[in-house]
């Protein structure tokens, strides 16, 4: 079974959030190239049984916080509903929506990390640049597109394309169901239920 386009969106977006902090901005494409590299070698150190600690799901959200501009993010995907929410709403909706992420695809991310990929096109504007690339999945050429944002000396990514397909986009469509068919507190009790799923699965494996 082929993965679904937000799986496949959201486990090449974080295989490169694995990595150590401190890669400074210089052209954005060598920033994706460097952080890229490190995620092999960081890779290399995970159990090859694949299962994920506690503490990993914990270093995950850490490192999102450190290469991505989450808020931003946040805003895109909650699109039209994010302008109607008070600042308490919008930090509890960041937070819960790099929780979910970081749990819910950490453990398909070994395969994907290890795609190679090259290198098309590079676009800056300011301190927002594109990076374009193609990666070799299962022999197929599957195009990608790194949406990046410059700040205080490095770095961070807002939004991903994968095949046409828009991280914030995909994301805002299933919101935007949830909450047109119910509320804005719906969509939230679904995410905080999934997250006590989550704890529970994790309990159930230790």
């Amino acid at each position: 079974m082929k993965a679904s386009p937000v799986t496949r969106i959201v486990v090449t977006l974080l295989s490169f959030l694995l990595v150590p902090s401190g890669a400074l901005a210089g052209s954005p494409t060598d920033w994706i190239r460097t952080t890229l590299g490190d995620v092999r070698s960081t890779l290399a150190e995970h159990d090859v049984d694949g299962k994920v600690s506690q503490e990993e799901v914990t270093e995950m959200s850490r490192l999102i916080d450190e290469r991505f501009d989450f808020p931003e993010l946040a805003r895109l995907a909650l699109g039209q509903h994010w302008h109607q929410r008070s600042p308490q709403e919008r930090k509890e909706f960041v937070t819960l929506f790099g929780k979910l992420l970081a749990r819910s695809h950490f453990m398909k991310i070994q395969t994907k990390a290890k795609a190679e990929q090259r290198y098309v096109g590079e676009q800056i504007e300011g301190d927002r640049a594109i990076v374009q690339a193609v990666v070799m999945a299962e022999e197929n050429e599957i195009p990608i597109d790194y949406a990046l944002v410059r700040h205080n000396g490095t770095w961070r990514i807002y939004d991903l394309g994968v095949d046409g397909m828009r991280l914030s986009e995909v994301y805002r469509s299933q919101f935007n169901k949830v909450i047109s068919s119910g509320s804005y507190d719906d969509l939230i009790r679904r995410m905080q239920i999934k997250l006590q799923e989550f704890a529970v699965e994790a309990g159930a494996e230790k």
